[in-house]
């Protein structure tokens, strides 16, 4: 089974179908507009995404795509609103197996992107979010060098994905971080 989790409506919603070939379809809404048109033609639903807090959105777009994936392909298509940023990061994260975006009412496939992190910057990142941590503390737990925490420290804090406390003793996980380890 083909499933399309997308924000799309109108025009771009039907040319990514018909590019697709799609069996079912989840709208995900971020508002309370129902777009019916397609109701008559693919199995689906609505999600709606009622929340203020990104992260919290993120959870909700991997839950659904998690669930598509359980059922076959999933491909996600998005527009410039609210929500398609997400989307589209989700969608790379979870490894979609198509993804869409429009353009001046065109839809395209775009490249699937890999964000390209090893187990022990993913071990890092989990620590992280239980606590604020000293990069000694880091390494007792993850079971590296200090040399190798700094390392990959190093590098998470390039990514956005960590940052130091303002005593600059400990380590936080950013929000950004924290969608990764959704």
């Amino acid at each position: 089974m083909k499933t399309l989790v997308t924000n799309l409506k109108g025009r771009c919603l039907f040319d990514v179908t018909m590019k697709t070939q799609i069996d079912g379809l989840i709208c995900i809404q971020t508002d309370e507009i129902k777009d019916p048109c397609l109701d008559k033609f693919i199995k689906g639903g609505t999600v709606r995404i009622e929340t203020q807090n990104p992260l919290e959105a993120c959870i909700k777009i991997t839950e659904v795509i998690r669930g598509a994936k359980k059922h076959g392909e999933v491909y996600v298509a998005f527009d410039g609103g609210s929500i398609g940023a997400l989307l589209s990061f989700v969608a790379n994260k979870e490894g979609a197996h198509g993804i869409y975006t429009c353009f001046q009412d065109q839809a395209f496939q775009l490249p699937c992107l890999k964000l390209d992190l090893s187990d022990t910057r993913l071990r890092i990142l989990e620590v992280l979010d239980d606590d604020n941590l000293t990069a000694i503390s880091i390494g007792n737990k993850v079971g590296i060098s200090r040399a190798m925490v700094y390392k990959h420290l190093s590098g998470l804090m390039e990514l956005g994905l960590i940052k130091q406390t303002q005593m600059f003793e400990k380590y936080s996980i950013t929000k950004a971080g924290k969608m990764v380890i959704i």
